[in-house]
């Protein structure tokens, strides 16, 4: 049996396929023994990736564009959604007095972690209305019951958020304004200006990767094959699946979370050629290197991994 060391944020509906391939067998079958390493957001599992403490981490296109500016060493391998599941919602106590990402000016924000995608879309939203990042204050809050303690307790007056806590909070606030919802086509387009925004997915390093293709390719193949299943069954079922500390105590929320999960699964699990290029654009306005280095994205993802024997 081949070990995988993984880092995974406690989101659990993002990362849905994953658990999916654990508690049904997938991984075992194909001969493979995951060890999951917790951790507080996706910038720290990228952490763990670049020190070796991790073989494989959890990711988004956007992450991906980073690194490559950075030039590191780095390649997703498995792409899970066509969209980002993620809304930039207003604090139910905030709600008289925000009406408009402009109305965030001064306000508290809340990001799962420091230089996490939710920040990095937030800031594209913030750039695109005419702020910048420095007119607001991010405040942590993590993600899951963690996040949406912190937006109901008013600890934050905004938030960027994933997964179940977007669906939570639709369903205990009706009236909830979201201010940017990347959830759907239109919303994306709305949102970032593109109908494409690949989101979801897993990454290595291009030695890792080299080193251990039959292990990376069982792996991917594991997941893909969850991914099927879950785009076969009910949101229901796939919730039973899910470890039982990392479902929400809402199980509605958990329930539609799982839904819009299953509209945004990808068909084969591969990134399409211009995948990378709106990721590069939102990141443009967090990171110089993103908006006037060049680099080969193409370098910094594979499909050879997800395509069937």
């Amino acid at each position: 049996m081949k070990t995988v060391r993984i880092a995974l944020p406690r989101d659990a509906i993002t990362w849905l396929p994953v658990h999916l391939a654990q508690s049904l067998g997938y991984y075992r079958e194909e001969g493979l023994a995951l060890a999951f390493s917790d951790v507080a957001g996706l910038s720290k599992g990228m952490e763990a990736l670049l020190g070796g403490s991790v073989d494989v981490a959890a990711s988004t296109s956007m992450l991906i564009v980073q690194l490559a500016a950075e030039g590191r060493d780095v390649r997703g391998f498995i792409t899970f959604y066509t969209f980002p599941n993620y809304a930039l919602v207003v604090a139910p106590a905030a709600a008289s007095t925000i009406h408009s990402v402009a109305d965030l000016k001064g306000r508290r924000v809340g990001v799962t972690s420091p230089g996490s995608p939710t920040q990095l879309l937030m800031n594209y939203s913030l750039v695109s209305h005419g702020l910048s990042p420095a007119d607001v204050s991010t405040v942590t809050i993590s993600t899951g019951a963690a996040s949406l303690a912190a937006i109901e307790r008013g600890q934050v007056d905004a938030a960027a958020v994933v997964g179940s806590a977007v669906a939570v909070l639709e369903q205990r606030y009706p009236g909830l304004t979201i201010l940017a919802d990347a959830r759907t086509a239109a919303g994306t387009e709305a949102a970032f200006g593109s109908k494409t925004f690949p989101s979801g997915l897993l990454i290595s390093t291009g030695s890792w990767l080299k080193a251990n293709d039959d292990t990376a390719r069982r792996l991917a193949q594991a997941t893909l094959k969850a991914m099927e299943w879950l785009g076969s069954h009910s949101a229901e079922e796939a919730r039973m699946e899910i470890p039982e500390e990392l479902r929400m105590p809402d199980a509605e929320g958990d329930l539609q979370a799982i839904r819009q999960a299953q509209r945004n699964l990808s068909r084969d699990g591969t990134m399409p050629p211009d995948g990378l290029d709106t990721a590069r654009r939102v990141l443009s306005a967090s990171n110089d290197k993103a908006r006037t280095d060049t680099f080969d994205l193409s370098k910094f993802y594979t499909n050879e991994f997800v395509r069937r024997p």
